[in-house]
């Protein structure tokens, strides 16, 4: 498994640590996130470089398209232009649920025309736009049916396959084979599910409660959805979704068993 850091999942770290943590978990990548608010992008690209990182990805989260905000187009272009100056192959922006949403279907409709305003941007700076389900309980764009919608109506738009958001709200086992001639990453994490509500769960669309859990120490299957991806695939990276949520940091323990258990999958 091609494994790659999220920045995300260290919170509080200086970028000099979570580089650091990667290499020391056999990692081959880092994806970015949320990284302009901390140091320039030619700094973040050359210390990944000079460990011996790729720069798997920039994601973009806290967008102000999901709050509203008219500076959402501009607020775009300066994270473009961050992942240009990254040296990143893909652009990730998750479509979290609109507060001016009315139903799924008209908030899935706005970030499909918001999708369709900015890939030419970013196809003419040579970089991958992607899409990813979500999952919280009223996520527009979640499941299978859904992300292909949206792909289908954005020619040239790609898919970040997170199969465990994909779960909270349909059975999604077969989601690579659906999509996999839109997904350039992955997207990997594990949860404590139940049908009834438990300490640090949350509702989702399929009407269980899920809490994030350390991957392996979940109930998600995770093995079974990767036996499904092909060779092309599994040369993409993989980004690692998990941390010691209880603490509410991740120490080097928590990426070095994940990282250990799921290199040779």
């Amino acid at each position: 498994m091609n494994l790659c850091m999220m920045s995300c999942m260290m919170p509080g770290a200086e970028p000099e640590q979570i580089v650091r943590t990667a290499v020391d978990c056999g990692m081959a990548a880092v994806d970015w996130v949320c990284s302009r608010k901390w140091k320039s992008p030619v700094f973040l690209r050359r210390i990944s470089e000079d460990a011996g990182l790729a720069v798997a990805a920039h994601t973009i989260m806290h967008f102000p398209f999901a709050e509203g905000h008219a500076c959402a187009l501009d607020d775009f272009k300066r994270s473009l232009e961050f992942a240009v100056a990254l040296g990143a192959p893909v652009v990730m922006l998750p479509p979290f649920p609109r507060k001016e949403q009315v139903s799924l279907a008209d908030d899935r409709r706005a970030w499909t025309e918001f999708y369709a305003e900015v890939l030419p941007m970013t196809q003419k700076a040579g970089i991958a736009l992607a899409v990813e389900s979500t999952g919280v309980l009223n996520s527009p764009i979640t499941t299978v049916s859904e992300i292909r919608q949206v792909l289908e109506a954005v020619p040239g738009l790609k898919c970040t396959l997170d199969y465990g958001n994909m779960e909270t709200a349909a059975p999604s086992l077969d989601a690579y084979g659906k999509l996999k001639e839109y997904v350039v990453q992955f997207h990997l994490k594990d949860w404590k599910i139940s049908p009834s509500f438990f300490p640090g769960s949350s509702l989702k669309r399929c009407g269980r409660y899920f809490a994030n859990a350390v991957i392996g120490e979940g109930d998600m299957n995770l093995k079974a959805f990767w036996d499904t991806v092909d060779e092309a695939g599994r040369r993409l990276y993989v980004d690692l979704e998990t941390m010691d949520f209880g603490s509410g940091s991740s120490t080097f323990q928590v990426m070095k068993k994940t990282a250990d258990l799921l290199r040779f999958w």
